[in-house]
């Protein structure tokens, strides 16, 4: 079975996981799964539950699939009446939130309505990206809470803002989205990450947010010169996380693992596979061959058949915890995702191409 097949199947089953994962009394996701007693934890996540909205309209929207669509609909009306309004720009109201309101919140909202079905909420939209633009600092970082309070989360925020801009450039074709995102890259890597200030465990994270910043700020930006910057700084990060024997210990340890870190650690690659590709850098080849260690440790660790009716199309927190948290599927589901698009084909154990022992229908509601 070639690569791209395999990872369309198991994208399948995470759709009809995600399915399963509804609340039937709030129509929203659940965040948290425990086979073993068939259960559900609901923990109030504001940040995680916004971004898992837009993990399914991007999954769905890949498989042309719609079933989700009444869950999108009704958490965006949830979220929307979040909205308040301050100094000209909208945040999400702390009150409601539980929580200080941050560049977070904001990005994911911009990034779940502007996945979500039309009519495109473009004045909301607007207002939350002003909102990320009034938080830069002079040296183009930005103030991640829209409080007073000192910075926290910078290392996850800052990249979230960043692609939330960019992707409202694109649909808004407003230059301010761009130019705050060209200086933002250049004050990430140069004052951030190059003066070391992005701790060992985090990097993963950090890398992958800003990976999937830069990558399309390569596409938006005209610069030549930022182009081949983006390039260096991609593969810097992903180079630091290869060099520190990321991959080598997934396929030597792989029951030490965790899974949100692979997971995550493969959609930056992914992101950076594709920028060394179109400058025709020879790391492209090494980076193909970690896609592949991610993706086989990923098959292996989705539910495919065993398990209860719920549990199957998730990924546990490791090969031997199968407790599911959404975002890990929504993390995995992007990095098959960005496989297909890369066009990555690996040499896979032949137990994880058969694994699928049921082929499901799945209904396709045309739009």
């Amino acid at each position: 079975m070639k690569t791209a097949e395999l990872l369309r199947e198991r994208l399948q089953l995470v759709y009809r996981w995600y399915r399963g994962m509804v609340n039937p009394d709030s129509r929203m996701f659940e965040y948290l799964y425990f086979p073993q007693t068939d259960t559900f934890v609901h923990e109030k996540s504001p940040i995680r539950d916004i971004a898992s909205v837009w993990d399914a309209e991007v999954l769905s929207d890949f498989l042309s699939r719609y079933e989700l669509r009444p869950l999108i609909e009704n958490s965006l009306r949830y979220y929307g009446d979040y909205l308040v309004e301050r100094e000209g720009y909208l945040i999400l109201d702390p009150r409601r939130l539980e929580e200080p309101s941050s560049i977070a919140h904001s990005a994911f909202m911009i990034l779940a309505l502007l996945h979500a079905p039309p009519p495109r909420r473009t004045q909301q939209i607007s207002a939350l990206a002003q909102g990320i633009l009034r938080q830069q600092r002079s040296d183009g970082s930005y103030k991640v809470y829209f409080h007073d309070l000192p910075d926290e989360g910078e290392e996850l925020y800052a990249g979230e803002a960043m692609l939330a801009l960019l992707e409202t450039y694109r649909q808004l074709k407003d230059t301010r989205y761009l130019q705050s995102v060209e200086c933002a890259f250049s004050y990430y890597d140069r004052q951030y990450f190059q003066h070391a200030r992005v701790a060992e465990n985090i990097l993963v994270f950090f890398a992958n947010w800003q990976s999937q910043a830069c990558r399309l700020l390569f596409e938006c930006t005209q610069s030549a010169e930022i182009k081949q910057d983006i390039t260096d700084y991609v593969c810097r990060m992903h180079d630091q996380i290869i060099q520190q024997d990321f991959y080598e210990n997934i396929e030597h340890h792989p029951t030490q693992q965790v899974s949100v870190e692979i997971a995550c650690a493969l959609e930056g690659l992914n992101d950076a596979y594709a920028l060394a590709s179109a400058s025709s850098d020879k790391r492209a080849k090494h980076y193909h061959h970690y896609i592949c260690t991610g993706l086989a440790y990923l098959l292996k660790l989705q539910c495919t058949h065993n398990g209860t009716e719920k549990e199957r199309g998730g990924f546990g927190l490791s090969l031997e915890n199968r407790m599911q948290r959404i975002d890990i599927s929504g993390h995995a589901a992007s990095a098959f995702m960005k496989s297909m698009e890369n066009g990555i084909e690996c040499q896979l154990p032949v137990r994880l191409t058969t694994s699928v022992r049921k082929k499901e229908s799945y209904p396709i509601r045309r739009e």
